[in-house]
């Protein structure tokens, strides 16, 4: 084994060219598997931070309109008290939070959870000690790593102290480690950040609402939908028969209150679907394009090293004459194979070490835990595992095909000139052919994402992005008291905002389109027959300030916009959507009829406004309603502003007139339009650029193995052709008699190609927005971007043909 490596390194080192091109085909399909093999090892593969993660689940409602929804209040506790399948169950509420009092005020993204919501995660803090099931403290709250040490240093002595949020005082009582990474479970979760922090829920250990007041008992709301459950199996209870004993639980609950439960039922999903499921489909993609390249990678060193062998097979030849066994010399063979896969391997490491941060900084922020991808032991592994197979499997065939038992054939083949064998030479054909095919494929896919996303970045979303700023704002104290506070504290943010000498616009609402929360509501139209109870239509429902469509631009059809005389105790007024007013209206004017959400009071339609895409680019215009802030305020809000220049530039302005008006009250979120929307596509984004880039390395790969073949196939014909020269066959002869080879090649490629793309279409179906997965024109472009590149790297051997001189060629 030693002389054999001994002697395989020697070999490679006066063969310099060669082991570079090798070298570098390997390290590129290498380095693109260990660095995608990296995401997922830090994404999905590695353990999560809960004992017997694989032990918990989470809960949701579903109905005949949302595949899943979360619970209302008093379903989550019918739930704790009849779904006997788990140890435990807990609520999750979203909330934002204001720290104030020490430093400058910080709008937080905190979660107000049961008590026993640690006890079913089982994770330890690295200080102090969490609520627990049936004993938190009401004012009790608990830290991230990430909190703690950018906000409090990494003081220690941070449990028991008090800071104050929302105006209240709380004392911290634990922090929770730095791997502790959950998720915000939200309508967009790629848009919203985790928690930084985590209250105990309110009376009946029901999870806190935005608007919290203490006198409600949210135990019997059976309408506000806004509970995230999470629960954990008991042992020896399987997934299926949770999920059976809660669609149980369901049927009774829906029994027991048909006029609100009875069209719901129960879905679980495991943890690692509700964190990854967004994102598997995408990756698994991803990890068959870079075995794609991968096979590209070992197809082109596969012909190389029949090319390289061909010069060797009387040596071979010899050998087997002289007594070596056939397994003997295919060992040899493969150790060489493994060098040069090692030393692939080696610098793909490298190359993956060199490309992950910007893969980091590629990847969507759904792909928790992203930012931990690094070369640790298990991608070192993963590594050394791929290049021990990738060696054996380029250097096999070849191996093989050399190590034959026709020994005197061999002699005699060998020590030609002109030729190396037609079994060598067909091997290397159709290994090429197979890298065409593969490159197609990867290309036919690539410029369909990329189209998909082109078209997502032009849709038109109804907004107006340019120049328009965002940013959020949560009120706490005196200002959220009431909603006559609310509304009158906006009023005045906007007259200030808008007082800015480059400011031209400024409105708010409870809700930022596209990427922001989805809020929706049954309504029911004056005049006509209510539909039973869990049967209403439902639309988009949206609170705006007055300004808001105008700093949105967004056109207002008919009738005319919210006013300031839009008051409590004037006439309840609405606006809705063309998209609502033609699925209820069917053309008809629908301004001065009424609609309302349950048993709430009727709303007049005073206007109609243009559609947007509140869920997204991808998304159609659904059907929506607006109320005035003047009548039915919310403590948060999302602010946009039009400005005359660059929008980023108004912030510090905007900053300081807040400031001065209340200090308590930070904004937070601040981001152009445009930033707000690109966060939304960076999933496209990543996919698309990916695909891309490993198609284009795909493209390169096949055409220089098109290259290597063609080159190869003149050398072996270098006396036929000097013959025909000498015969006086002219050049475009000899050019079109090579170019007709490499044509009739990549033609066999496109054919499978195109049929292998044509049967793998539905992979992507569920990727591409406005473009066909078997669209023809992509079809088209792919094929003859393919061909030229072919005929182009055939063309270079080819014109080296035309230049041969016969005389010279025949005397060799």
């Amino acid at each position: 084994m030693k002389q054999d490596i001994t002697y395989a390194l020697r070999g490679l080192r006066k063969t310099p060219a060669f082991t570079a091109v090798a070298v570098a085909t390997l390290a590129l399909g290498i380095g693109a598997n260990t660095a995608i093999f990296s995401v997922i090892n830090s994404v999905i593969l590695r353990p999560l931070a809960f004992p017997d993660p694989d032990r918990l689940v989470f809960l949701w409602s579903s109905s005949t309109s949302l595949t899943s929804e979360p619970l209302t209040p008093a379903r989550l506790v019918d739930f704790r008290d009849q779904w006997t399948s788990v140890s435990a169950i807990a609520g999750i509420s979203h909330i934002p939070l204001n720290l104030t009092g020490s430093g400058e005020p910080e709008r937080l993204d905190g979660s107000s959870v049961s008590s026993s919501f640690f006890d079913i995660l089982g994770v330890r803090p690295v200080l102090g000690d969490p609520f627990h099931g049936g004993r938190a403290d009401d004012r009790a709250v608990v830290l991230s790593y990430g909190l703690w040490t950018r906000r409090f240093g990494a003081d220690p002595s941070i449990i028991g102290r008090q800071i104050t949020l929302n105006g209240s005082a709380r004392t911290v009582v634990a922090v929770m480690p730095q791997q502790f990474n959950w998720p915000a479970i939200t309508a967009m979760p790629g848009t919203a950040p985790g928690p930084q922090l985590w209250v105990p829920g309110a009376s009946h250990d029901i999870p806190r609402t935005p608007i919290d007041r203490p006198d409600q008992d949210l135990s019997v709301n059976r309408t506000a939908g806004y509970v995230r459950a999470v629960a954990r199996l008991k042992d020896g209870v399987t997934l299926e028969q949770a999920q059976r004993e809660a669609e149980m639980v369901a049927s009774r609950i829906g029994r027991a209150h048909p006029e609100t439960d009875a069209a719901h039922g129960a879905i679980l999903a495991p943890i690692r679907s509700q964190f990854y499921g967004p994102m598997q489909r995408t990756l698994l993609i991803l990890v068959g394009v870079v075995a794609l390249v991968l096979a590209i990678a070992c197809a082109n060193v596969a012909s190389l090293l029949l090319g390289r062998a061909t010069t060797r097979r009387k040596e071979i030849a010899i050998r087997r004459a002289l007594g070596a066994t056939r397994s003997r010399v295919v060992r040899q063979l493969l150790i060489e194979s493994l060098a040069l896969a090692t030393a692939g391997g080696a610098c793909g490491l490298v190359l993956a070490w060199w490309a992950q941060s910007s893969l980091i900084a590629l990847g969507p922020p759904e792909l928790l835990r992203i930012e931990n991808a690094h070369i640790d032991v298990a991608v070192f592994a993963f590594t050394a595992l791929l290049t021990a197979a990738t060696g054996m499997i380029f250097g096999l065939v070849p191996s093989l095909q050399i190590a034959t038992d026709h020994v005197t054939e061999d002699l005699q083949d060998g020590g030609t000139r002109s030729s190396a064998g037609p079994r060598s030479t067909r091997t290397r054909e159709a290994l090429v052919t197979l890298q065409l095919a593969v490159a197609l494929m990867l290309l036919i896919g690539s410029i369909l994402l990329l189209r998909s996303f082109s078209a997502l970045v032009h849709v038109d979303t109804g907004i107006d992005t340019h120049n328009l700023l965002t940013f959020n704002m949560f009120l706490s104290g005196p200002r959220a008291a009431y909603q006559a506070q609310q509304a009158a504290f906006y009023e005045q943010a906007l007259a200030r905002i808008r007082s800015l000498p480059d400011v031209v616009g400024a409105g708010a609402a409870v809700t930022l389109p596209i990427g922001g929360d989805d809020f929706s509501a049954p309504y029911s139209i004056d005049g006509r027959e209510r539909p039973p109870a869990g049967h209403e239509p439902s639309a988009g429902f949206q609170v705006v300030t007055p300004g808001y469509f105008a700093a949105m631009g967004i056109p207002i059809i008919s009738g005319r916009d919210f006013t300031t005389g839009d008051v409590r105790g004037a006439l309840p007024v609405v606006l809705i959507n063309r998209t609502l007013a033609a699925r209820e209206w069917h053309g008809r004017d629908p301004i001065g009829d009424r609609l309302r959400v349950g048993d709430e009071p009727w709303m007049t339609i005073v206007g109609v406004v243009a559609d947007i895409r509140h869920r997204g680019p991808s998304a159609p215009p659904r059907p929506e309603f607006y109320q005035p802030t003047t009548q039915r305020s919310f403590p948060f809000m999302a602010f946009v502003v039009r400005t005359r220049h660059d929008a980023a530039a108004a912030v510090p302005f905007i900053r300081s007139e807040l400031m001065q008006l209340d200090p308590t009250q930070p904004i937070s979120d601040v981001a152009t339009m445009e930033q707000h929307i690109d966060r939304v596509l960076s999933r496209p984004r990543f996919m698309s650029t990916l695909v891309a880039v490993f198609g284009m390395l795909a493209l390169v790969l096949s055409i220089v193995g098109v290259y290597g073949v063609m080159a190869y196939s003149v050398t072996q014909r270098t006396r036929e052709i000097a013959i025909r020269i000498a015969l006086g066959a002219r050049g475009g002869t000899v050019l079109a008699m090579i170019l007709s080879k490499t044509a009739w090649l990549t033609g066999i490629g496109v054919a499978i190609g195109v049929s292998g793309s044509l049967a793998l279409s539905r992979v992507l179906s569920g990727l591409l927005f406005d473009v066909r997965p078997t669209d023809v024109s992509t079809f088209i472009l792919a094929a003859t971007l393919l061909v030229a590149a072919a005929m182009a790297a055939g063309a270079i051997p080819a014109i080296r043909a035309t230049r041969i001189d016969g005389v010279e060629a025949l005397k060799r």
